[in-house]
């Protein structure tokens, strides 16, 4: 976590960035509780008293008498690494010019307590949401490395056992998109879930959410189950798109789960679909694979064949037509519905692209060729393993 993390806590959001406005990105691995620590009538103080990135409470009552302490405090502070002093205004409502001045200059924040927060209560609050942010990294971390890399047996059985989640046979897995980028809280919304899956977890990847769910039985309806909890927590899912996996045994096909949801939702949201099953995408997954794989190759194949849609002086409608013809399947009518254009434009621009990039397919073949590279092109828009 980071000082713009610390002052997002419930406890603390009332706190004001007073001076050190660019630090805020600095890393914090402890709160700790300043006193009369930098007094000089006090002589028997050590460097290491505050350990670096910490966030440093005080009342500032070393300095009642003697407001040049204050100075000389953030200074040593700032020497020692700390990552920030957040102090209670019960002495000091605003802190000397002089202070505040250096502290800017050198990005080294000052927070000021925004009522009579309790410093344990702080301390407390800092440390259990840094523990949450650790795990949720850990979890991160793992998932990607179950997504991205060739993973064995061998190391599938001892990744479970780091998870030490009590999964039964079966694994179920449902990857979840928000179309509205805005809408921010929507996976704080699901994470809500989480007391339900008692043999499962929840964890995020490449802005999208994996509810991962462990059943004894391989008839397990997940999705309906899943939409049941949705609708208990009143959680809306008209900007969600849904992806499932088929059941796998949890001990073997923990990481083919994983990708078969996450490859579904990412054709659904190219297909606007509210949701999909990997096992209804046909032969798309021929090209899920021959981009998982080698996405370079893919890539070349793409930038071939669409070069002339790609290229910096072409028209950028005519790639915006060819990508909106194969997510309507070649319907002229809705393409030009979608496009806001007449169909028989939507017909110019289609013998346009035609004549680019396969002048000599039959109408089949161009559909094919075509097809499979929008698909790849849209696949690496929104995947990107490169």
């Amino acid at each position: 976590m980071n000082v713009e993390n610390f002052l997002q806590l419930p406890i603390t959001k009332n706190f004001t960035v007073v001076a050190g406005h660019n630090g805020l990105h600095k890393a914090v691995q402890n709160v700790e509780i300043l006193d009369f620590e930098f007094s000089p009538d006090i002589h028997h103080v050590r460097d290491t008293i505050f350990t670096p990135n910490s966030v440093v409470l005080s009342s500032l009552l070393f300095a009642k008498q003697k407001p040049e302490y204050l100075l000389n405090a953030v200074k040593n502070l700032v020497e020692l690494g700390a990552s920030a002093l957040a102090y209670k205004p019960v002495i000091f409502r605003d802190l000397p010019e002089e202070v505040l001045t250096y502290a800017e200059e050198q990005d080294f924040p000052i927070l000021r307590f925004g009522g009579d927060e309790f410093f344990e209560k702080i301390i407390l609050e800092t440390m259990a949401y840094a523990k949450t942010q650790d795990y949720s990294f850990f979890l991160e971390t793992i998932l990607r490395r179950l997504m991205e890399e060739d993973i064995t047996q061998e190391q599938i059985k001892s990744i479970l056992q780091q998870l030490n989640r009590p999964f039964e046979k079966y694994v179920f897995v449902a990857t979840l998109r928000a179309s509205d980028t805005s809408h921010h809280n929507w996976m704080h919304a699901i994470f809500s879930l989480e007391p339900l899956l008692k043999s499962g977890l929840i964890c995020s990847y490449k802005q999208s959410l994996f509810i991962i769910m462990t059943h004894p039985s391989q008839l397990f309806q997940f999705d309906k189950v899943l939409h049941e909890w949705l609708a208990l927590y009143a959680i809306p899912t008209e900007k969600i798109t849904f992806g499932y996996s088929s059941s796998y045994d949890t001990q073997t096909g923990f990481p083919t789960a994983l990708r078969e949801a996450f490859f579904a939702s990412i054709l659904a949201e190219i297909d606007m679909l509210p949701s999909l099953h990997y096992k209804h995408l046909a032969s798309d997954r021929l090209l899920i694979e021959l981009y998982r794989k080698d996405p370079i190759f893919a890539m070349d194949y793409v930038t071939s064949f669409l070069a002339p849609l790609l290229d910096d002086k072409a028209d950028p409608d005519l790639m915006e037509t060819a990508i909106t013809y194969i997510v309507k399947k070649g319907n002229i009518k809705e393409v030009a519905v979608a496009q806001f254009c007449h169909p028989n434009t939507i017909r110019y621009r289609m013998a346009k692209i035609r004549h680019l990039v396969a002048p000599t397919d039959n109408d089949y073949v161009f559909y094919e060729h075509l097809a499979a590279a929008v698909k790849l092109y849209l696949l690496h828009s929104k995947v990107g393993f490169e």
